[in-house]
């Protein structure tokens, strides 16, 4: 039988509640004196009845299923406003509980794990391959095109067609030349195979730890660009503090396989964890594998990852994301980096720890309340007293207590 069956039950005796007519405390209406437990003939007050009376009536209207819904939506109500105030915005309460405990986390490389400031650290090619290859980026967003539209002096040409893939690359039309620009994958489709100085300069490239990008005009390879993409200097330590709360931590990325698996060790996930050349399809796909399998939150910040953000269990958007991944989000981190996601998970657990302990005060103090009125040992003005005291003391707690403030223990950073 569940809480609200058993409160109901009480609230369904109009012997107990006292909401008819003719049980109300003080009345002699109603009182049987000759009754021995009917309690003093004038006042109708003084035996255990009335306090059986009222110590039931405090248990109806402090039922323990008003107690879940008042007690949780006052405790995750303040909650999320301390969590506002630390630059942590949750849209709801689902995505607290879920947070609270340990489950399965993807995270985003690019602009999540990694700064997401990607500039041309290796160029070859001409300059007037590159110059194209900037007018066909300028229009994106993507960390990868502004990284490739910017650095360059002097005026670029003006596209007369750009389409982009995305998660794979861009093709254009500038000055009557067809432009190819995207991962290594993405070319040999539209390019042929890569062989030869070609292919070399791509592994030298993923041995380097930068992305790939390889640039085609007119069907043949011209140039190839090497991007750079530092780590957070927190994307360590916060991955170790997760894992270390019990957290399975994984990455996914659309950056070459190999450029993914050359951040793992300093991250200190094992090869498994990294997969690299994952479209926005895939990472959807992935996504809903797991939730098969328990609650999964997505972590990113890009265009291409606000499909994985809405069919993960909580998505969680990170700092200068872009506007589509915001919408997507269940939680935006105000600021940059990933320890304010280590704050998220660790308020989010001392929420659900506070309302468990409200909710075994509230079940505890009601169930003294209920023997006591039982056994008549209470009187009636004392339970009209104590009748608001668990609500109030509740609600009280639920605005006192420390959920969101504060930094990650020690031992984390």
């Amino acid at each position: 039988m569940g809480d609200d069956q058993v409160a109901n039950g009480f609230v369904g005796h109009p012997t107990y509640c006292g909401d008819q007519p003719g049980t109300q405390l003080g009345r002699s209406q109603g009182v049987d004196h000759d009754d021995p437990i009917a309690g003093d003939r004038e006042t109708g007050i003084g035996g255990p009845a009335p306090v059986v009376l009222v110590g039931f009536r405090h248990i109806c209207e402090n039922k323990p299923g008003v107690f879940r819904q008042t007690a949780g939506r006052q405790r995750v109500s303040a909650a999320i406003g301390r969590a506002a105030r630390s630059n942590i915005l949750i849209k709801g309460g689902d995505a607290v509980e879920t947070l609270a405990r340990p489950s399965r986390m993807i995270l985003d490389k690019t602009g999540t794990v990694t700064e997401g400031r990607l500039a041309v650290v290796r160029w070859i090619g001409s300059t007037d391959t590159r110059r194209m290859l900037a007018a066909a980026e300028a229009q994106s967003t993507h960390p990868v095109a502004v990284a490739l539209s910017a650095g360059l002096d002097g005026a670029t040409p003006e596209p007369e067609e750009v389409r982009q893939h995305p998660g794979r690359g861009i093709t254009a039309r500038i000055g009557g030349h067809e432009i190819v620009a995207g991962s290594p994958s993405f070319a040999e489709e539209r390019l042929g195979e890569l062989v030869g100085p070609v292919d070399r300069e791509v592994e030298l490239a993923v041995a380097d730890g930068l992305t790939p990008v390889v640039v085609g005009v007119d069907g043949e390879v011209a140039a190839l660009a090497g991007l750079g993409d530092p780590l957070r200097v927190d994307s360590a330590a916060a991955i170790r503090g997760l894992r270390d709360r019990g957290w399975q931590v994984e990455i996914l990325s659309g950056d070459h396989p190999g450029t993914v698996a050359s951040l793992l060790p300093g991250l200190g996930l094992q090869p498994e964890a990294g997969r690299g050349g994952v479209l926005p399809e895939d990472k959807v796909e992935r996504v809903r594998q797991a939730a098969t399998r328990g609650a999964v939150v997505m972590v990113g910040d890009g265009v291409n990852d606000a499909a994985a953000l809405a069919a993960a269990t909580v998505g969680v958007g990170v700092h200068g994301g872009a506007e589509a991944a915001l919408a997507a989000a269940d939680v935006y981190l105000g600021e940059p980096g990933l320890m304010p996601l280590v704050r998220l998970l660790d308020g989010s657990k001392r929420t659900m720890g506070v309302i468990r302990r409200n909710l075994v005060f509230s079940l505890g103090y009601n169930a003294v309340a209920v023997t006591l009125a039982m056994l008549g040992h209470m009187h009636p003005l004392l339970a009209a007293i104590l009748m608001p005291l668990s609500s109030i003391t509740v609600v009280v707690s639920s605005y006192r207590a420390t959920t969101f403030e504060g930094r990650p223990s020690p031992v984390d950073d």
